[in-house]
């Protein structure tokens, strides 16, 4: 299945707002709203972005219907998630994925929005990017907001990843590989694993981040994951932030559980990608083509579109 995407976007262009998952948990999203709009984007918010329902920001139901509504309005062209938390993976059964693969657009967020994009994928060969989400879009630093930003407009992805300053990526195994890069939240993506929209990722670049989990929970998922046959079909790996993922003294490090199944999986894989719960945030096209250098003078990820 060959991959789609929607359009690159142009000022004055309509951007609609879903929430697929958890509600805003109270954070103010004016902000957000006007940076888009001072971009020159025109902002459609679903009902569900005030919405709440229990930890979601409306019913299975609801929230899958705004998702879908957002595809078949033809004056948006891109779709921007609420919010992360919890939720997404619920609505995966209700949306339509006939409609979506013939009417693309470019699905932005990263957290729980994991699930969306990797079902989105699976069923659809949609390219959809890592990003902001709209809660945290409007405190953006300058890095952030300026990835997003020319990530909108993007037509064709040519060039290495742009990094932050002060940052370069790592090489935990070496060697050079290239695929569509996939992947997202290591907990998300390991919630799919026995369901119809697992992540296959034969012959794809795997990123992979996560949050507030200690390292032996790393550990657990990881070996899910390899013991799935997803670590042996990809064709590299690519780590992004593992923020506040403690570990007990004496025991293995995040970094070490990294380390030890990038090399079980013995598959080209670096480390240090601007990616996940962190500052500083990257804007990844998940489906786009990529290539993974990675030897003892450095690491790089570059995209390799078209």
């Amino acid at each position: 299945m060959t991959a789609v995407r929607g359009p690159a976007l142009h000022r004055g262009d309509c951007i609609g707002i879903a929430a697929p998952a958890t509600h805003d948990e109270g954070q103010d999203i004016s902000a957000a709203v006007d940076r888009l709009e001072q971009a020159g984007y025109r902002v459609k918010l679903m009902p569900t972005v005030t919405g709440s329902y229990g930890f979601f920001a409306g019913t299975d139901e609801e929230r899958a219907r705004d998702v879908n509504a957002l595809f078949h309005d033809d004056d948006v062209k891109a779709i921007l998630c609420l919010n992360g938390g919890y939720g997404s993976a619920r609505i995966l059964d209700k949306l339509d994925y006939d409609y979506i693969a013939a009417h693309p657009k470019l699905v932005i967020g990263f957290s729980d929005v994991t699930a969306l994009q990797i079902a989105l994928w699976e069923k659809c060969r949609l390219v959809t990017a890592n990003g902001p989400l709209m809660v945290t879009l409007g405190g953006s630093d300058a890095y952030t907001a300026g990835q997003f930003f020319q990530g909108l407009t993007t037509d064709v992805w040519q060039g290495p990843l742009a990094l932050p300053a002060g940052r370069k990526l790592t090489t935990v195994v070496p060697g050079q590989a290239e695929g569509p890069i996939v992947g997202g939240n290591l907990t998300v993506l390991t919630s799919l694993v026995g369901t119809p929209y697992a992540l296959d990722g034969t012959g794809c670049i795997l990123v992979l981040e996560d949050t507030g989990e200690d390292a032996y929970r790393i550990d657990r998922m990881l070996n899910q994951l390899w013991q799935s046959g997803l670590l042996s079909r990809v064709a590299a790996i690519a780590y992004g932030d593992f923020t506040d993922c403690p570990h007990d003294p004496g025991d293995f490090t995040t970094d070490q559980v990294l380390d030890y199944y990038a090399h079980l999986a013995g598959k080209p894989a670096i480390k240090g990608l601007p990616v996940g719960h962190t500052k500083d945030k990257a804007f990844v096209p998940y489906g786009v083509e990529g290539r993974i250098d990675a030897d003892r003078e450095g690491a790089s990820l570059t995209f390799v579109d078209g």
